[in-house]
């Protein structure tokens, strides 16, 4: 059935989307706990009873994670955190990866890596995915399409989310994807696949 909205709703949305753009200077400010939850709850998190999330998944496999890597947030402890979208909170994680490591993992030396307040990094486990839809393709790799767009739907929620809040971010992909994951505490069987840094943008 399909869900009906208000015209001030619509308008909000169209708006959103006409304003979103690329951020990637940041000031020293601090993000809000409470909007830094709901830009994750938007990107992953359970918004229904059946379990469905703010981002599609096929089959509602779902196989994309989110660790977060806070550097300044109000009343959050600057550290490395899971999001844990059954209980839509931050799990902490004991492993804390050194200053200047994601820059150094960077393909093309993105110093908002370093800068930013927050870094979202979207993992996934591709084995799952490919498992899943193995037999809709005869080489097997049909599930790999599946996580690249399922990846694109929560980096646009991420996008629009931030916009909502008054902040700004940039999608990051031009990574080494095992350097990273050496650096990284992810969930079992996930690899890195993109990265959002997040925070309040410079003025331009």
């Amino acid at each position: 059935m399909a869900v009906m909205t208000t015209e001030q709703e619509r308008d909000l949305l169209y708006s959103l989307i006409a304003r979103r753009r690329s951020v990637r200077q940041f000031t020293d400010a601090p993000i809000d706990e409470l909007a830094l939850m709901r830009i994750l709850t938007c990107a992953q998190g359970i918004n229904s009873v059946d379990g469905k999330r703010g981002a599609p998944s096929a089959h509602a496999l779902y196989p994309l994670g989110l660790t977060v890597l806070v550097r300044r947030v109000r009343a959050v402890e600057a550290g490395s955190y899971v999001f844990d979208p059954q209980r839509n909170r931050l799990d902490r994680l004991a492993h804390v990866p050194v200053s200047g490591s994601l820059l150094s993992v960077s393909l093309a030396d993105d110093e908002w890596l370093e800068t930013a307040p927050v870094v979202i990094v979207i993992s996934a486990d591709h084995d799952l995915a490919l498992r899943h839809f193995s037999d809709q393709q005869p080489d097997g790799l049909r599930g790999a399409r599946y996580v690249d767009v399922e990846t694109g739907a929560v980096a646009q929620n991420l996008y629009l989310a931030a916009q909502a809040e008054n902040l700004g971010g940039v999608l990051v992909m031009g990574i080494d994807d095992e350097a990273l994951a050496r650096q990284l505490t992810l969930p079992a069987a996930h690899k890195p696949v993109a990265l959002f840094c997040l925070g309040q943008g410079q003025a331009s």
